[in-house]
């Protein structure tokens, strides 16, 4: 039987990875198991669709793993080198590259789903209504700035976090063009810090669940220029996560594409593990008050 204690309070930082990020809800879920319960979330992207509905949402676990993704766009990525596949998906790149050229891009027809399935997520609340501090946080694609939410409608924020540019439109709120979190900060620690003054802790445990780098060689251009980013994004992550106290970092048995959502219990099984694994460093960090088990 199990026994809860009391334990340092800590901040979560739940980064993005798409459905990747759906990891942060087995993380969040195995704390809870274990006795530790977050005093305050900031989340970028997926992560903070996590941690906004885990404010918000009494059933929030129940709701994200159940949560349905059948609208949400795929991107056209053959799984076989073979000419006649390729062939038969130049229909599919031409449409994507065409939504492009004439609107936001190919997520843009889902917008309708996408927006109603996040105010479901969140009941319709305010951020402020969440029962512990949350934020949310965007990027200005017009001053490159981040932009930190904290205030109102939770649906709108967690869209602004998490509109990938290129797929979905970006947000427009207070002249500000808002997107994806991560091109600004991918791990906002001092937001979560800021967050936790005068709880008389500012221990921060941020998670990671972007998965190993492919460490393959680009062989065209498009390849390049993916690996390029890649390159980029893990060079920015290094220095923002550094900051944080502990860093959970859950591992997939096979790699998962960011709009790939058909292996949702996957990715909460790997923050589970994540939980597990770290079980030593979390009692050493947030104090010997943990849970019996």
């Amino acid at each position: 039987m199990q026994q809860s204690r009391t334990h340092l309070p800590f901040a979560l930082v739940l980064s993005g990875g798409g459905a990747r990020g759906l990891a942060h809800a087995g993380v969040i879920h195995a704390l809870e198991h274990y006795g530790y319960y977050p005093s305050a979330i900031v989340g970028v992207s997926m992560g903070a669709i996590v941690g906004v509905t885990y404010g918000l949402n009494p059933d929030w676990y129940g709701a994200l793993l159940h949560m349905d993704t059948t609208d949400f766009p795929e991107p056209p990525a053959p799984r076989s080198a073979a000419l006649r596949e390729r062939l038969r998906l130049l229909p599919t790149y031409f449409q994507a590259a065409w939504s492009l050229l004439v609107g936001w891009g190919m997520g843009q027809r889902a917008l309708p789903y996408g927006r109603a399935l996040l105010r479901q997520l969140t009941l319709g609340r305010e951020l402020e209504e969440s029962r512990i501090p949350v934020a949310a946080v965007a990027s200005d694609l017009i001053t490159a700035e981040r932009v930190v939410l904290r205030e109102g409608l939770a649906a709108d924020a967690l869209y602004a976090s998490a509109a990938l540019a290129g797929i979905l439109p970006p947000l427009e709120r207070d002249g500000k063009l808002l997107a994806d979190g991560a091109y600004a900060d991918i791990a906002p620690i001092d937001v979560a810090r800021e967050l936790m003054r005068g709880s008389g802790s500012l221990l921060v445990i941020a998670v990671n669940p972007h998965g190993s780098r492919s460490g393959r060689s680009p062989r065209n251009g498009l390849q390049t220029l993916m690996r390029a980013l890649e390159v980029c994004h893990h060079q920015h992550a290094h220095v923002r996560f550094a900051e944080a106290d502990l860093v959970l970092e859950p591992r997939f048995p096979f790699p998962i594409d960011t709009l790939d959502f058909t292996h949702k219990a996957v990715c909460v099984a790997a923050g589970i593990r994540a939980v597990r694994t770290a079980l030593p460093r979390l009692h050493e960090l947030l104090g010997a008050d943990a849970v019996s088990t």
